[in-house]
């Protein structure tokens, strides 16, 4: 149900919006000033009517506040002193529609009727745009990948893309791009494990001629490049210490000094950032600045590893297939179901990136065939399934009992004291020892090896550390 709401001091008006919005059935919000009207837009709203004249300030210079409210809501201008002017002023600061009083319920049910479906056209059409040409399956977890994408995209926040390496944290990001409204700018991609670490600061800002050995003339750095455009800033995890501050600067600021000159520019880029590394355990150890991992973390968009998505597997499959083909000129290829199965069982550490590569090498080896069969795909592969297989037929059968039964470490967890009330701990304490005495369990029983213990408890190893400093059990067996 859409839900609409009227910002107009005129009991009247405010009666008849309400009474002609339920009737098309959506939920009315009536506001008699800008403050009051600003509040209930915090609720979440689909449609603003915004009267001009209001005791608290002109409803015209408040379009963009309405409009940035939660729920993104287009606003229709309604006024009693209507003028071509006016109208042109409306319209040019971003209304959807311009209704002069009195309200005519014709008038007022066609402007409500075309923004709520207008509304629900673009939606469609974003989720749309959101399935990238390359990004590929419906599995729970990649949808849910897309819908964060999909927030993301809405917004101008700096965003952090996490995933193992082959997972396609640069296809995210430029789809990301290319479906918010920085699209029609440029998209600079800077891989930061190949910046040279002597000269990190003059790729990124640029430089001025003579500013070093070499330097022949000025350059414009990467930060300018991206002006009204997006950054993306890949393996961001192995930006060198030394800069990570100049470049949080450059971040907050948008306003950084290109090497060797005096004077500062301005860029308005959007920064989006990958990394497969874990900038929580790198802040613990101090390789990581923790104030430039919050600031890249305006939002976070985790890509899931490819076994964590097996279902889409033969449509990526079928995918690379034919867009190989189609560019060597080779005939279609169909995968057998035989090919399908080992590539479903398969555990690809290199994620979707090996995946592209093993059909790339598969196809290849076909050849002019029109199937692609197991004898096609790489031999480290089927090697590594054929030892999987032999291990499963010679390991001993479980007994019956225990066929089903998950393997389980029993941890102790203290007991409440019996008798006197007066004698029992508070919750508080008493939740605080049994986490002690489960951290102290697992820590133990993992010997001590944290990345092994965090991903047991479900935590980031990060998170894991602090837990350990907090009870003091740096010490596994403490």
């Amino acid at each position: 149900m859409a839900r609409i709401l009227v910002v107009d001091d005129e009991s009247l008006s405010r009666a008849l919006v309400t009474e002609v919005g339920e009737s098309l059935g959506y939920e009315v919000l009536a506001a008699a000033s800008i403050k009051e009207g600003l509040a209930l837009a915090e609720r979440g709203v689909d449609v603003v009517l915004l009267d001009v004249l209001l005791p608290d300030g002109d409803g015209l210079a408040h379009v963009e506040t309405f409009a940035q409210m939660p729920g993104r809501p287009d606003v229709i201008i309604i006024t009693g002193y209507g003028s071509a002017d006016a109208a042109e002023t409306a319209l040019r600061s971003g209304a959807w529609e311009y209704l002069v009083k009195p309200l005519r319920i014709r008038d007022l049910s066609q402007a409500l009727t075309q923004a709520v479906q207008w509304r629900s056209s673009r939606d469609n059409q974003s989720r749309s745009l959101l399935l990238h040409p390359d990004i590929i399956g419906e599995s729970p977890s990649l949808l849910e990948a897309l819908e964060e994408l999909q927030e993301a995209a809405a917004s101008n926040v700096n965003v952090l893309i996490t995933g193992e390496t082959g997972v396609g944290k640069e296809l995210f990001a430029s789809a990301l791009h290319a479906n918010s409204p920085r699209a029609s700018g440029p998209f600079i991609t800077v891989d930061c494990t190949t910046l040279p670490e002597t000269l990190v600061e003059a790729h990124l800002f640029g430089h001025a001629r003579g500013a070093f050995t070499g330097a022949d003339r000025a350059r414009e750095g990467l930060l300018s490049a991206a002006d009204h455009g997006t950054l993306f800033l890949d393996e961001v995890g192995e930006l060198p210490l030394p800069v990570q501050g100049a470049f949080l600067r450059a971040l907050e600021l948008r306003r950084f000094r290109p090497v060797g000159e005096v004077r500062e520019v301005e860029s308005d880029f959007r920064l989006v950032a990958a990394t497969n590394r874990d900038l929580d355990d790198m802040v613990s150890m101090d390789l990581y600045r923790s104030d430039l991992r919050f600031r890249l973390r305006g939002m976070t968009i985790h890509v899931p590893p490819l076994r964590r998505r097996v279902e889409d597997i033969p449509r990526l499959a079928e995918h690379f297939t034919a867009r190989y083909c189609q560019r060597h000129g080779l005939p279609p290829k169909e995968l057998t179901s035989c090919c399908l199965d080992m590539l479903a069982a398969y555990s690809w550490p290199g994620n979707v990136r090996e995946l592209r590569h093993t059909i790339e090498r598969a196809c290849a080896a076909a050849g002019d065939g029109i199937q692609l069969f197991t004898r096609h795909l790489p031999t480290e592969i089927r090697i590594e399934l054929a030892r999987k297989r032999l291990v499963h037929l010679s390991a001993p059968a479980p007994a019956p009992e225990q066929a089903t039964a998950e393997p389980t470490v029993e941890v102790p967890i203290p007991s409440a004291p019996q008798g006197d009330p007066e004698s029992f701990p508070t919750l508080r304490d008493m939740k605080a020892k049994a986490e002690r005495t489960y951290l102290a369990g697992l820590f133990a029983a993992c010997g001590g090896d944290v990345r092994r213990a965090a991903h047991i408890a479900g935590v980031s190893r990060g998170h894991f550390y602090e837990l350990l400093r907090k009870y003091e059990l740096e010490r596994p067996g403490v």
